[in-house]
């Protein structure tokens, strides 16, 4: 794993390449009570001739860094941190499945860790990045999914955070996701508003294709 220690009196510190272990918090580090933490989800995939490719991480970057600013966590260069995720995938390369489908995930997250309780900034956080071999996300695996449009509780609205990737955003989803479930649904197809407007499904990107008349799209 990765880790970049951060403190409001001296900057970044400097990025460690480790063996996964545990992390040391304080009981009233920030993260704990008020949920002061961003993170990603990026895969490294194993093309046919063996090549390590990962899709798109400079967007991946970008809103972390976007979503960091939101809650007052430190920002960063995303074009340095990605070139230590580079690194990092470079030196785990040999837990990437050659299996189609399968993929090493890859998951930076940045939390506050200020030992004291107080809502505020944080005077120190950690950046971190663990990865881990990962094949289908749903059990009856790569094929389409069941959504459940639902107005009866709202994933993102205009003024709000649903655009940034906390950690905050994803507890309050686990009720819906769960009855979700329990009507034979795989997950929610969030909608807002009278209108219905679609903003988004619990764990992936949402694209619609409208066809016409005619047959086009």
């Amino acid at each position: 794993m990765l880790s970049i220690p951060w403190t409001a009196a001296n900057g970044w510190g400097k990025p460690q390449i480790h063996p996964y272990r545990p992390l040391q918090l304080d009981p009233s580090s920030s993260v704990l009570h008020y949920c002061q933490t961003v993170f990603e989800g990026l895969k490294a995939y194993r093309d046919e001739k063996g090549k390590v490719t990962l899709f798109r991480p400079d967007m991946n970057m970008k809103r972390m860094v976007r979503s960091a600013a939101r809650i007052a966590l430190p920002t960063f260069d995303g074009d340095a941190f990605l070139e230590l995720i580079k690194r990092l995938v470079k030196m785990d390369a040999h837990w990437i499945p050659q299996v189609p489908g399968y993929s090493l995930y890859i998951r930076p997250t940045l939390i506050g860790n200020q030992a004291a309780l107080g809502v505020g900034p944080p005077n120190a956080a950690l950046l971190f990045v663990i990865c881990s071999p990962v094949g289908p996300y749903y059990k009856n695996g790569f094929k389409p999914v069941k959504l459940l449009a639902t107005t009866k509780y709202v994933r993102a609205v205009p003024g709000g955070t649903g655009s940034y990737k906390l950690g905050a955003n994803y507890a309050p989803c686990l009720v819906p996701q769960t009855e979700a479930a329990a009507e034979g649904y795989d997950q929610n197809l969030w909608l807002l508003g009278e209108e219905h407007y679609l903003t988004e499904v619990g764990t992936m990107n949402l694209f619609v294709a409208l066809k016409k008349e005619d047959g086009g799209m």
